[in-house]
């Protein structure tokens, strides 16, 4: 029994030591030595807060060179997706959402910066807090099922720009369909998928499913079910529509779209679906739309692995801390289905307890 018990010990650490030799590799493309580029990978992993400082004393490593090495991580987000796009052959759903990054440890207080911590709102604990607001896209591969988060992008708000807070400015619909366009040149993009807040002309094209609020006008409305047109006078809303599937005409900026809508109830209160593909069957929208909840799982995973827990005064430096959470969380997710663990937690205590901690991961890699 102890002999088993210390062979699947042994299998597991090789299926770790090669899972982060592989990132460590794709690091390694934009010149950073193996060992910092090691410390960057195990950073989440070590115990205590994930940050450079503490990643700096854990391996022995210098501060400075890590605070450069991770300006240069957004060019290493490319290579990734390269590699990436071996693994995914399949058509694929690309999901698109936001979350918002606590800082607890924020060197900005009561203040927003231009460097990359913010001031916000936070709906959570109802009172203002150092964090960012993040955009989060994934990948879902049709094929196999299996969920990829592939970018975490800080913006900033409309109101930090024309307060001058801030001189460059891109709204997260604009970095959306930026990174969109980058997918679409790596992998087979199938659907995309959005909550209501990415309507907009720069997203809603090709095949789209979404919701819609329950107060969007609707120019004409047509039930698939017998194929009777509602009132048109007045506009009818979405909230006036009984469950059950329509095609609608609705304004999209300057234009005139025709939609596939498919009113449901659920729980206590009621979706409402829609797609830009027409063909689409009912089964399907609800499906795609359920695909969507998969990046909630990232958002947990991400910050699960501490995310949270390290501030920057360089917004490259952020952008390029958020792109390696990114792979770390990719790099954990399989050696959680291939060792048979059950969460992010589970695998971070198998890590500590079997692995030996920070010094059995500097003995494994020989940091030290």
């Amino acid at each position: 029994m102890k002999f088993e018990k210390e062979k699947k010990v042994e299998v597991a650490r090789n299926e770790f030591i090669k899972a982060f030799n592989h990132l460590v590799g794709i690091l390694k493309m934009k010149g950073l030595s193996r060992k910092v580029a090691l410390g960057l990978a195990l950073m989440a992993l070590i115990g205590g807060r994930a940050s450079i400082r503490n990643t700096a004393i854990t391996f022995g490593l210098n501060y400075t060179n890590l605070l450069e090495a991770l300006e240069r991580l957004e060019e290493a987000w490319k290579n990734y997706l390269d590699t990436l796009s071996k693994t995914i052959v399949g058509p694929v759903v690309v999901i698109i959402d936001d979350t918002f990054d606590h800082k607890p440890y924020s060197r900005v207080e009561e203040i927003a910066s231009k460097y990359g911590n913010y001031i916000f709102w936070c709906s959570t604990h109802k009172k203002f807090e150092p964090g960012i607001q993040i955009l989060t896209i994934a990948l879902h591969d049709l094929t196999t099922g299996k969920s990829y988060p592939v970018g975490a992008f800080p913006y900033v708000t409309r109101k930090m720009w024309e307060n001058g807070i801030v001189n460059e400015f891109k709204t997260k619909i604009e970095m959306a369909a930026e990174i969109l366009e980058v997918l679409k040149g790596k992998f087979p993009v199938a659907r995309v998928v959005f909550d209501s807040w990415y309507w907009s002309e720069r997203l809603v094209r090709g095949c789209v499913v979404s919701e819609l609020r329950s107060n969007r006008r609707l120019l004409r409305v047509r039930c698939l079910e017998g194929g009777r047109t509602l009132g048109v006078e007045g506009h009818l809303h979405v909230s006036d529509l009984p469950p059950g599937s329509y095609l609608a005409d609705l304004t999209l900026g300057s234009q005139v779209i025709t939609i596939k809508l498919l009113v449901l109830e659920y729980k206590s209160s009621r979706l409402n679906l829609y797609t830009t593909d027409l063909n689409l069957g009912d089964e399907e929208i609800e499906a795609t739309w359920r695909i969507r909840w998969e990046i909630e799982k990232f958002h947990r995973d991400i910050k699960a692995l501490g995310m949270q827990d390290s501030s920057f005064l360089k917004r490259k430096r952020l952008q390029g801390y958020l792109l390696l959470f990114v792979m770390v969380v990719n790099t954990v997710r399989d050696l959680i289905s291939s060792l048979n663990l059950r969460s992010v937690e589970e695998f971070l205590r198998f890590v500590e307890i079997r692995l030996g901690g920070a010094l059995g991961l500097m003995k494994i890699f020989k940091l030290r």
